[in-house]
């Protein structure tokens, strides 16, 4: 009775593949007649196409050829028809933005009456309710739109066009973006506006272009005795770029400045705060008196954060609990300051009190808390938490049909257009549903997708979901062959790329391990590992050889310190030995605090904390740190 169960179930799954292979090519052929503009051949084939997953792409590739023709009403049919998928609010939004275009503002509220997430369509829900008379509403919308120091879509003036006309815009709001956009350095756009100002005010734009090209020439203070408030803001902004260049000049005028002109407050601490900030990224003892008198007073906490680093690189353990102290109560709570608290009583030779500040921190799982549990001898928390039942496959397809989508890009070894699937759908839904659909990808091993799943729910405790154990047989290998950690291989890949295979970055690093095609080039000849083409570094064997072996050689370089090794997979080995040739052989975890490059220090911590967890994940013994790592002079 078995046998023929089972027989009948393998005919069953036969049965199924076929017809999805049969309508795979049926697709494929609908799609060439498409591309071919064989409109009747397409149609045809489309028939037969209903219950294919992707067929949406089809009937919206036939909508959007034609967008200048369609009705409101075939587009609503077609969001009806396919609700949940991309391809519906890719069609609204194109129809939103040709019904902005031909001012059919009914039209437009009707399709979207809220205010959509762009600017260009906000704006054109302005102009919506200007032309529907909701003046109020437009004008308000108006004004937020404008405060923008960004470059902002031509879609946009016809609104601010309509503002201006009623009196809306004055030279107060122009000045104002003109602020924004000096302190985003946008140059262009602050040029652009001062020609907007109008005569009582120009003069003071054309002050702060020439101090955006020259702030140097504030040091000429004869030249500069205009009034009025635009004026003084004006000055103040050239001397807060001033102090990012050439502090020490802009400590002695602003004083001055603000004596002769009168600065405001706003305008002083303006000055002040970015005069702190180089002061501190100078690591210069040089008017600390000056800095730490001002500090209280300016009361920025990222300010407040940069004087606490301050006082961790100079070991000034006296110092450092003052300054966490100035934090706000919720930062002074977090696993970092209150491991640096730790750290600075335990400097103090006050061990009871730094370790009972550790006990508290080692309860956190991160970096700094595995740092204080490392310090107190404590054992590494992981507080892991069960994750959801996986749902059944037919009852999560039928409640989510991007789902199937998502399935047969998969199926077709289409990873990016399945990933781009999936944060659609996790986009649209609660956090108890992301994580019930980031066990099902789990189970279908669709690993960067669970880990996508566990980060929109923010199911930090799910450890299954968020650190998967994926192409383990590559990654053991290459750790065996070159004598590295399997976990750090994992934490790494983890971080670089969420195990996503074909990852890409803006710079153009790629694959498991993200690897620029130089360095796996060169890789790959010095270790004689098979690379055709840049393609290769897509595939995942050939990728976790070439990062493994990357990472070898930075291990090999650094005395097998994997502190520095990591870091220089970030960084590369030139910024690495130009940060240790500055800091002159500091304690590991100072060094690793005071890594110029926030990318790069949170990179670290990251990877360390990562390589504790896939420790335990993979049954061995858990540690943070090694003996050499911990000695080193950094």
């Amino acid at each position: 009775m078995k046998s023929w169960l089972g027989i009948g179930l393998l005919v069953f799954s036969l049965g199924v593949s076929a017809q999805t292979s049969s309508l795979r090519e049926r697709y494929d052929a609908a799609e060439q007649a498409l591309k071919r503009n064989e409109l009747t051949r397409f149609q045809q084939l489309r028939q037969g196409l209903d219950s294919y997953p992707l067929t949406v792409y089809l009937d919206y590739e036939l909508l959007s050829r034609r967008l200048n023709q369609l009705s409101l009403g075939e587009v609503q049919a077609f969001m009806r028809k396919y609700p949940d998928s991309l391809q519906a609010d890719r069609l609204e939004r194109a129809f939103l933005v040709r019904l902005a275009q031909e001012q059919r503002w009914q039209e437009f509220l009707s399709l979207y009456p809220n205010l959509p997430n762009s600017t260009e369509l906000q704006c054109a829900h302005y102009r919506a309710k200007w032309a529907l008379g909701d003046r109020a509403t437009a004008l308000a919308g108006a004004e937020r739109l404008w405060l923008n120091g960004r470059s902002l879509p031509g879609a946009c003036t016809p609104l601010f066009d309509s503002w201006r006309s009623v009196g809306g815009r004055t030279d107060h709001h122009v000045w104002a973006r003109m602020e924004l956009a000096f302190e985003l350095g946008e140059s262009g756009i602050v040029s652009y506006l001062s020609r907007e100002l109008g005569p009582s005010t120009r003069a003071a734009g054309e002050l702060l272009v020439e101090l955006d090209k020259q702030p140097e020439r504030l040091a000429n203070m004869g030249a500069f005795t205009g009034t009025g408030p635009q004026y003084q803001s004006a000055v103040s902004h050239g001397l807060a770029k001033l102090a990012d260049t050439e502090p020490n000049l802009a400590l002695r005028l602003y004083p001055q400045y603000q004596k002769r002109l009168g600065l405001s407050r706003e305008h002083v601490a303006r000055i002040e705060r970015k005069l702190a900030q180089r002061l501190m990224f100078n690591r210069t003892r040089e008017h600390r008196e000056w800095l730490d008198s001002r500090l209280p007073e300016l009361n920025d906490v990222g300010l407040l954060e940069l004087r606490a680093r301050l006082a961790i690189w100079e070991q000034d353990w006296q110092q450092l609990p003052g300054w966490i102290d100035r934090l706000p109560p919720e930062s002074q709570q977090d696993s970092r300051w209150l491991y640096w608290r730790g750290r600075a009583l335990s400097g103090l030779r006050q061990p009871v009190q730094a370790d009972a500040v550790w006990h508290e921190a080692a309860q956190a799982r991160d970096y700094y808390g595995f740092l204080a549990a490392h310090q107190s001898n404590r054992p590494l928390a992981l507080q892991k938490q069960p994750i959801r039942p996986a749902p059944a496959w037919d009852r999560a397809a039928a409640k989510w049909p991007a789902l199937r989508r998502v399935d047969e890009w998969m199926a077709r070894s289409h990873k990016s257009n399945a990933r781009i699937e999936w944060n659609h759908l996790l986009s649209k839904l609660d956090a108890d549903s992301q994580s019930e659909l980031g066990s099902l990808a789990l189970s279908r091993h669709w690993y960067d997708k669970s880990i996508l799943a566990s980060i929109q729910a923010r199911a930090w405790d799910q450890l299954d979901l968020r650190f998967p154990v994926v192409y383990r047989d590559s990654f053991r290998r290459q750790a065996q062959r070159l004598k590295i950690e399997e976990a750090t291989l994992f934490a790494i890949a983890r971080q670089e790329s969420a195990f996503f295979e074909q990852a890409r970055s803006p710079a153009g690093a790629g694959g498991l391990m993200q690897l620029m095609p130089g360095t796996a080039r060169e890789t790959a000849r010095k270790h004689g590992i098979p690379f055709g083409s840049a393609n290769d570094v897509y595939h995942p064997d050939i990728n976790v050889q070439l990062g493994s072996a990357y990472f070898r050689e930075l291990l090999n370089r650094y005395d097998n310190n994997r502190i520095l090794a990591i870091a220089a997979y970030n960084a590369g080995p030139g910024r690495i030995n130009g940060w240790l040739k500055d800091s002159g052989s500091r304690p590991f975890d100072v060094w690793v605090e005071n890594i110029p490059f926030r990318e790069t220090r949170g990179y670290v911590q990251n990877v360390l904390a990562f390589a504790v967890i896939y420790q335990d994940i993979l049954g061995q013994p858990k540690s943070l740190l090694r003996p050499v790592e911990v000695i080193y002079g950094y």
